[in-house]
């Protein structure tokens, strides 16, 4: 089951300048529609570990993410189209 609402750190600069490394986010489990320009927490493909990405394109059943910072981010130009089921929230606010 998603959570309503969770915080997350954002532990990197891979989302500069929208979101600077060491902020915290506040997203939802409950986010209905994705679309492109969103912003989400997702389970990296090849690390257990979270990312906040900035969602590209859509497919199907996937989404291509993408950082804000393209020379720091690892993102869907490395891994490619990561499962919907790894988005983990849609981020609303920045604290």
């Amino acid at each position: 089951m998603r959570m309503p609402l969770r915080i997350f750190k954002a532990a990197d600069r891979s989302m500069e300048p929208a979101i600077k490394g060491g902020e915290y986010l506040i997203a939802t489990g409950w986010f209905g529609k994705l679309k492109p320009g969103d912003i989400v927490v997702l389970e990296h493909p090849a690390r257990r570990i979270k990312i906040v990405k900035r969602i590209s394109a859509l497919s199907d059943n996937s989404v291509y993410v993408l950082g804000d910072n393209r020379e720091m981010s690892e993102d869907s130009r490395s891994f490619g189209y990561v499962d919907r089921a790894a988005v983990a929230g849609k981020v609303i606010c920045i604290i």
